[in-house]
């Protein structure tokens, strides 16, 4: 296969804590890993980053951004950044005037290197290639009713309708591509999960002994905390499973952008039962997953039948772990999850129904193995990187050589005919 030079533009990567930065910077990684040349831009939230670096092969540029404030209608996220400048603009013709890269590839087309990509794409003649990670929704209407529309008009406009190619973690954002961008053509390339991490057993033990785990079931609940991950569902189900199960308790691990779950919890009598143990490095997440039973998050945003896992769930499975999730089982694909085999699906609403599943999965320590290892086994086929790079470059070929044919066209049309 040959080996090409991408372009990676995204306003989130480390040390930014999130799902797509993660999964950006992983992707990074294991294209340089198999002999292609990635140069990041991004935006420098904290200041202690270096503007500059190579790290495992990768070329990171940050560029000078302004750090925003925590939003209601952006779920209070903390790293919202803002780097559409004129400089900045220079900044990146630059680095692609010193790279020559034969594709850029956009992260996220909600923010703002999304206008820089479509603009110095078309400018330069280099094919776009964006990921949506992302279905902007929010819990509240009255944000839906600016957010829909800037996403289906203004978005769609200046960002998506500039791409030569849409890329899709799951069969519910390739929906989406083509209900609100109208894009006929969405590809499917699902999310990379590390297989390898090893839990460390000092931080394990430091963990331990700072929440107080000693002793304890525990609930794992991954992801930052926001109002359409606001752990309703589990906190509302937690009074029953303490009349089983008393010792138990819900670890969640991100950042606490919403007060809705403590009052939820206060509301019930469990505060007690609950630990917000705040963001977490994502080595560290292996050392969180290694003391838990299970694994439970899911988003309030849409109906389950347009609901996907996301990344946390991917890899909890991946270490081994029950998952349970209320969302789309054919999310990757008919056939590939599937409910009391290697995910347990639940429905939303029905915390009864839920505190039963749970106290079913603690009671049963065999079964949560051996659906943990079924899990470990479909990532393994289904999400390993040599599949994810692959796919990947198919598709930037596939649009290298469209653009390419583009311009062999364009140069026979305006070639004279000679007599």
């Amino acid at each position: 296969m040959k080996k090409h030079t991408i372009l990676m533009l995204s306003n989130l990567y480390p040390p930014v804590v999130s799902g797509s930065s993660t999964q950006t910077s992983s992707l990074t990684r294991e294209l340089c890993k198999r002999g292609h040349k990635v140069v990041v831009v991004t935006a420098q939230v904290d200041h202690a980053s270096p503007t500059y670096e190579e790290k495992d092969g990768v070329i990171i540029h940050r560029l000078p951004a302004f750090r925003l404030p925590r939003l209601a209608v952006a779920f209070n996220f903390p790293w919202l950044n803002y780097t559409f400048t004129p400089s900045n603009l220079k900044r990146i013709q630059k680095i692609i005037d010193e790279h020559q890269p034969e594709v850029i590839h956009l992260h996220n087309h909600m923010f703002d290197l999304g206008l820089s990509a479509a603009l110095l794409g078309k400018k330069n003649k280099i094919p776009l290639v964006v990921t949506l990670h992302t279905v902007i929704r929010h819990s509240s209407k009255f944000y839906n009713l600016f957010l829909l529309p800037i996403d289906r008009y203004i978005l769609k406009s200046f960002v998506v309708d500039k791409t030569d190619q849409v890329l899709c973690p799951d069969v519910n954002i390739a929906q989406y591509a083509r209900e609100i961008f109208k894009r006929k053509d969405p590809a499917i390339v699902p999310y990379g999960i590390d297989m390898h991490t090893q839990p460390d057993p000092e931080v394990i033990k430091d963990i331990r002994a700072r929440l107080g785990l000693e002793g304890k079931k525990v609930i794992l609940s991954l992801g930052h905390i926001h109002e359409i991950r606001n752990r309703k569902d589990i906190i509302m189900a937690l009074p029953d499973v303490l009349k089983t199960f008393p010792n138990t308790v819900i670890v969640m691990v991100g950042a606490l952008s919403t007060d809705s779950p403590v009052k939820i919890a206060s509301r019930l009598g469990v505060e007690h039962a609950i630990v917000f143990a705040g963001p977490a490095l994502h080595k560290d997440i292996p050392s969180f997953l290694a003391m838990a039973d299970i694994e439970a998050h899911w988003l309030n945003q849409e109906d389950p039948e347009k609901t996907s896992l996301g990344i946390a769930s991917l890899e909890s499975m991946a270490y081994g772990k029950t998952v349970l999730a209320a969302a789309n089982p054919n999310t990757y694909g008919v056939g590939i999850l599937k409910h009391g085999e290697n995910i347990i699906i639940v429905k939303p609403d029905q915390p009864g129904e839920l505190a039963k599943t749970i106290i079913e999965l603690l009671h049963d320590r065999s079964r949560c193995m051996a659906i943990g290892e079924r899990a470990r086994q479909t990532i393994i086929d289904h999400f390993s990187w040599d599949r994810v790079c692959e796919q990947t470059i198919m598709a930037y070929e596939a649009v290298i050589e469209k653009k390419l044919s583009e311009r062999i066209s364009i140069l026979v049309e305006k070639t004279p005919d000679i007599p």
